[in-house]
């Protein structure tokens, strides 16, 4: 026979049911408050990390290097204006960024490839070395700037300290974390890597693409991907992370290394921090670890004056030279003996006790005087950086040379110091061909009547050349010129001969290694238009005189 509850029973029965459902709403709602708080806080406290990344993502960006090879180098291009970059002229330096140097090294080995000179090559591969060096100085003074008590300074002298600034950005974010928790004071830790699969740098690929094609695999819609190789020539070439701007990137992708590549270009900031957490129901509390990555940026440098390249006729054209292939293509200049100098104690002759003395060749290819010129335009395109239009610079060394108009002048001269002056005679039009780069890198073209040569300085542990009789038996024309002196009349001939000068202003960058105004130019009247105009390679051809 079934056993029957009383009604007292079952009502017990209800109320002990009503109890536990209510007491588990209540666990439920426990739980629920402190997952939503966990949820908050662990979302704030990432907003906190990625503060701090950011804020030492932006401040290597600001540091600045001085290099021997390549002067003044940080993770971003700057315009010289930094009062810490300041040379011995008084006049600021340029900063060049890490990925600008890799980029325009690039580019001038696929132009030196495409003309087929050896030397513009051999300029080209040193010229990433220098970079590489440079390189590794650079990642090293961020990396030492990144530990506890680390520092390192801008292009003003200003000290950067970005653990510091790390600590700081968190700490400002936390305040606004919500429920009970705490910075683990000194849990920061900083550290460069890279990004698996890389990312788009701010370096554009070579233009026209046509001309030296970039795969789809190593650019970023015509920019180069980081962290890949993108070898030309046999030459490895790598970028580091260093976008247009500065963001976050994904945290899971960062590697402290990359074996596959050939050499390492860390830029990539890892930043971890320890958030300890309060919990009612431990007494101990527990400890929460954050991780963010950010990657840093360049500041845009379009490099709007990288100067003038000019070819000088002060007595007239040289009719071995139609256009600029034939300065390096022309027998004689292939020959010869080069004088190869550098002023030192100051510009020559300007500074009192400057001097002229011997200089080293800097590549294996010989020294003569198309070699000395090729290595004046190297150094000419590598001014312009990153955008120098291939087709252009190649076009350029076929186009024909203007000829001077008038094609005479009248040679008006003091015959005797202090003298009046006097009409000796009507002589060739003296010329100069100058080539400059516009804002797209195109190179541009145009020609200017010349007096005869006047001195001009041999720039402070820059290149100078010069080579006597480098065309020894022109098809112009002997001159013969009667010039009127106290003690009678007497012959001048301008002979069938032609000396060659070379000044390269800007043959060693930097304060360290290139003189009083590291490698930047000085300014030659007859190229400039205004005080940021100025030239950077010359190139003389003056007759031979005899008495």
């Amino acid at each position: 026979m079934a056993k029957k509850f009383s009604r007292r029973q079952a009502g017990s029965m209800l109320v002990l049911v009503i109890a536990f459902i209510f007491l588990i709403l209540c666990l439920a709602v426990v739980m629920g408050l402190g997952f939503v708080r966990l949820v908050g806080t662990n979302t704030e406290q990432r907003t906190a990390i990625e503060a701090a990344a950011i804020a030492v993502a932006r401040d290597l960006s600001a540091i600045v290097v001085n290099t021997p090879e390549c002067g003044f180098v940080s993770l971003s291009d700057y315009a010289p204006v930094g009062a810490a970059t300041q040379n011995g002229d008084g006049f600021a330096m340029p900063v060049r960024s890490i990925n600008t140097l890799i980029g325009t090294a690039r580019l001038d080995l696929i132009i030196g490839d495409l003309m087929d000179q050896d030397v513009m090559r051999e300029l080209a591969k040193r010229d990433m070395q220098d970079a590489l060096s440079a390189k590794d100085q650079l990642l090293n003074v961020l990396a030492a700037s990144m530990a506890p008590g680390g520092s390192a300074t801008d292009k003003d002298g200003n000290a950067i300290t970005p653990y510091v600034d790390a600590e700081n950005a968190y700490r400002n974010n936390q305040i606004r974390m919500t429920g009970a928790s705490n910075y683990v004071p000194n849990s920061m830790v900083l550290a460069l890597g890279s990004i698996q699969g890389g990312l788009s740098t701010a370096i554009p690929v070579p233009k026209p693409a046509s001309t030296a094609p970039v795969p789809n695999s190593q650019q970023v819609n015509g920019f180069y991907k980081s962290f890949v190789n993108i070898p030309y020539g046999g030459v490895d070439f790598v970028f580091g992370g260093i976008g247009p701007n500065v963001k976050i990137v994904d945290y899971r992708n960062w590697v402290a290394t990359i074996p596959s590549l050939p050499y390492q270009m860390q830029t990539i900031v890892r930043a971890e921090a320890v958030q300890h957490m309060t919990d009612p129901y431990n007494p101990n509390g527990y400890d929460v670890k954050a991780v963010a990555c950010a990657q840093p940026a360049s500041v845009h440098d379009p490099l709007p004056q990288p100067g003038a390249l000019s070819i000088s006729f002060p007595d007239g054209a040289v009719p071995e030279i139609r256009s600029p292939r034939d300065v390096y293509e022309n027998t004689d200049l292939k020959g010869g003996v080069v004088d190869l100098l550098t002023a030192k104690a100051g510009d020559y002759p300007t500074d009192p006790g400057s001097n002229m003395a011997p200089t080293s060749w800097p590549v294996a290819s010989a020294l003569n005087t198309s070699n000395a010129w090729l290595t004046g335009l190297h150094d000419w395109i590598r001014r312009a950086g990153t955008k120098a239009d291939i087709d252009s610079i190649i076009n350029m060394q076929t186009t024909p040379l203007d000829s001077a108009s008038p094609s005479t002048a009248a040679w008006v001269a003091p015959v005797v110091q202090g003298g009046p002056y006097l009409n000796i005679g009507t002589v060739p039009a003296g010329i100069i061909h100058i080539y400059k780069f516009d804002m797209d890198g195109v190179v541009t073209y145009q020609s200017r009547l010349l007096t005869p040569y006047p001195l001009y300085v041999s720039s402070n542990e820059q290149m100078y050349a010069e080579t006597m009789m480098a065309i020894p038996n022109s098809s112009v024309p002997i001159q013969t010129y009667s010039v009127p002196l106290p003690d009678g009349n007497k012959d001048i001939q301008l002979m069938k001969r032609w000396d060659v000068y070379i000044r390269d202003e800007v043959r060693n960058p930097g304060s360290i290694r290139g003189g009083k105004h590291g490698g930047e130019p000085l300014a030659k009247p007859l190229v400039v238009k205004n005080l940021s105009s100025t030239d950077r390679t010359t190139m003389l051809l003056q007759k031979r005189g005899a008495y």
